[in-house]
């Protein structure tokens, strides 16, 4: 056999670098942490915020990758961080508290979910009818039937909680149905009321209105009379001014609970970590908000309202860009 060239030495060698950098990497590649991340319907906040999200992430890390999945919403995704079939997802202050403690619509404890942090302002359950159905206050749902919000979602286990409270559950036909029939089934006549939470102006209202006149339903006397909001301080009160949607030009009062990212307790720090920064660059703020106005990714006060434990993945970053946070409530 005749001794290599140093030409072929050197294509050899070449050709043996070019299948190492292949193999590192294809290696790299498949190291990479996929990350599960629940939103909610294709039209609601929580999807509109995680989609370009999940986009910038993935263009800017070398570490993770993050897949936004449609979802019930708030309820469903709590679910699945704490069985581990998501690692992270987006849920309310409300869903947090009644997890934590084991009470409706859970029935058992969860506790292994960390607050990442805030991803929304408070979204509000725009309850929505058309003026034709003359339906101004709560009081006037009795005998509606009324779409309170998908199965699984935050609008429907806030909206359910209010109707108990206040006495109007037995009074009126509940309905759970998925987000995205909503303003049909409105506009169709197929239900009189459909509940939407989101933030203040929300796109599905907007739709609605450029159809249809609608109406708002005023949720004040009956959240005042009763004491909701005393019992339940974690919902707020909101005061959506007249003139904000067409047609509707009385001061309407909703209720409502802002949103927050969540993350597995089991997560590793250094991934949480560097979805936090990234999540919570102002490059990224900036993507998010050209994509939809109605994001609060507030990496100023990202914990503000926080009820529950800091991932210490999340936390080392907060700690880092001088972020002070009280302690939890929940312990």
């Amino acid at each position: 056999m005749k001794p290599a060239t140093p030409d072929r030495k050197a294509a050899t060698f070449c050709g043996a670098l070019l299948l190492a950098m292949t193999f590192a990497w294809q290696s790299a590649a498949l190291a990479q942490t996929m990350l599960q991340m629940p939103t909610g319907g294709v039209t609601g906040s929580y999807y509109m915020i995680g989609a370009p999200m999940a986009k910038f992430i993935n263009e800017h890390s070398k570490l993770i990758r993050v897949t936004p999945n449609t979802s019930g919403g708030s309820v469903e995704n709590q679910r699945r961080v704490e069985s581990g079939a998501a690692q992270l997802g987006m849920t309310s202050q409300d869903l947090m508290y009644a997890g934590w403690r084991g009470e409706k619509p859970f029935d058992k404890p969860m506790r292994n979910f960390r607050v990442i942090g805030i991803v929304t302002p408070i979204l509000a359950n725009h309850v929505i009818t058309l003026a034709s159905h003359n339906i101004k206050t709560a009081a006037d749902l009795k005998g509606k039937i009324f779409a309170i919000g998908a199965p699984g979602s935050m609008a429907a286990d806030q909206m359910n909680l209010f109707l108990e409270h206040v006495k109007l559950k037995g009074a009126l036909e509940a309905r759970m149905l998925p987000h995205q029939d909503y303003p049909s089934m409105l506009l169709d006549g197929k239900v009189q009321v459909i509940n939407r939470a989101g933030s203040v102006p929300a796109a599905v209202v907007e739709e609605i209105a450029a159809q249809k006149p609608i109406a708002l339903v005023d949720l004040g006397p009956e959240l005042e009379k009763s004491g909701f909001l005393k019992k339940y301080s974690f919902y707020q009160k909101v005061v959506v001014k007249g003139g904000t949607y067409k047609g509707e030009n009385r001061d309407i009062t909703l209720f409502g609970s802002a949103g927050y990212l969540i993350a597995h307790k089991d997560v590793p720090d250094a991934v949480v970590y560097e979805f936090t920064k990234l999540a919570y660059s102002q490059d990224n703020i900036k993507q998010v908000n050209m994509a939809f106005k109605g994001a609060n990714i507030n990496r100023a006060d990202p914990l503000g309202g926080n009820i529950a434990p800091v991932h210490p993945g999340a936390a080392k970053f907060w700690k880092e860009i001088g972020v002070k946070y009280p302690e939890p409530t929940l312990k």
